[in-house]
């Protein structure tokens, strides 16, 4: 187990890439890498990344559960990637959902 591994407080749930949700947020659609209970983890295309400590706003659009409202602080922009620490949780009915859905389809994956 990496060192970064060992630090998170929350389990990270990662996602292959043809079953990513999405996440929507100013006008665009991004792929997202990752969700936890407090974090994701999305790509970002063609445009500008936000700044580190920016307040994201948008829709998580997973394929197993219903839309969910996400509120976040920006911790990291690199790479094509952002990273939000969540203001509320995402509910544990989703995460639960999703990691079944991951763990049938995909057994070695995570």
């Amino acid at each position: 187990m990496a060192a970064d591994d060992e630090r998170r407080q929350y389990h990270r749930i990662r996602y292959p890439f043809p079953e990513r949700p999405k996440f929507e947020c100013a006008g665009q659609t991004c792929a997202v890498l990752d969700i936890s209970a407090r974090g994701l983890r999305y790509a970002v295309v063609g445009v500008d990344p936000p700044n580190p400590h920016d307040l994201i706003k948008g829709i998580l659009r997973c394929q197993r559960s219903a839309a969910v409202a996400i509120e976040g602080t920006v911790v990291r922009a690199q790479n094509g990637e952002v990273a939000l620490f969540l203001h509320q949780e995402i509910p544990f009915t989703v995460l639960i959902a999703e990691q079944r859905y991951l763990h049938q389809r995909y057994p070695m994956w995570s």
